[in-house]
């Protein structure tokens, strides 16, 4: 596409105007007015072939339909999170059962989870083991069919005072487990860092809602 050049005497420049910007984005509007500049303008001699001027604006509709359709979407998507959000905070203050081999006290002290056995156990013991590996809690019962196999311990010493244990871990022998999940208590509500929705905090990390398999 050819243009016509104006020239301008020996040692004078054009000025430019005084709102003008560089580096903007190139919008609907400056697009139309760009089109009709360029139409006005144009080399009589060698006007603008209709295909490219129609290429041109085929384009810039895509372009601008494309960012409108994004704009829409993001939309979209912080109206469903602030939501999701809102329904998420009805867990806060409550205890919820979600996969995790760690497990934590409750307002009570007591630690709870449940195991899914995969098959009879003729003797399964379930330990609770803190950071240093030692066993603080421990029970053994048997023989247990297979299925959901809940446990409870509390936090109390044996004489009889709360022990400030913290989080521990969930380890069970005798028998294989499919999964292991305990109760936690929920602090908080945020969303994902990864953007897949709300989550719950709890003293052993962040649960995802979709996860969760009861509500106390």
């Amino acid at each position: 596409m050819s243009t016509v050049e104006s020239t301008l005497p020996p040692g004078l420049v054009r000025a430019q105007p005084a709102n003008a910007t560089g580096g903007g984005s190139l919008d609907q509007s400056s697009f139309l007015k760009l089109m009709t500049a360029q139409l006005k303008f144009q080399d009589p001699f060698d006007p603008v072939d209709n295909k490219e001027m129609v290429g041109q604006m085929a384009q810039f509709s895509s372009v601008a339909g494309i960012a409108e359709m994004n704009q829409s979407l993001k939309s979209i998507s912080a109206s469903f999170s602030g939501t999701r959000l809102s329904e998420a905070s009805q867990f806060i203050g409550k205890t919820v059962l979600a996969d995790s081999n760690v497990a934590a006290p409750d307002a009570d002290g007591i630690y709870r989870g449940e195991i899914d056995l995969a098959g009879r156990s003729e003797k399964l013991t379930i330990d609770l083991v803190d950071s240093t590996g030692k066993v603080v809690r421990s029970r053994t019962a048997g023989p247990i069919e297979a299925g959901r196999v809940p446990f409870s311990f509390d936090s109390m010493s044996e004489a009889g005072t709360p022990e400030a244990l913290g989080n521990l871990t969930v380890r069970v022998s005798g028998g294989s487990a499919n999964s292991i999940a305990t109760w936690l208590p929920v602090s908080a509500v945020g969303l994902s860092p990864a953007g897949t929705g709300p989550v719950l905090n709890t003293p052993v990390g962040p649960v995802d809602v979709a996860t969760v398999r009861g509500v106390s």
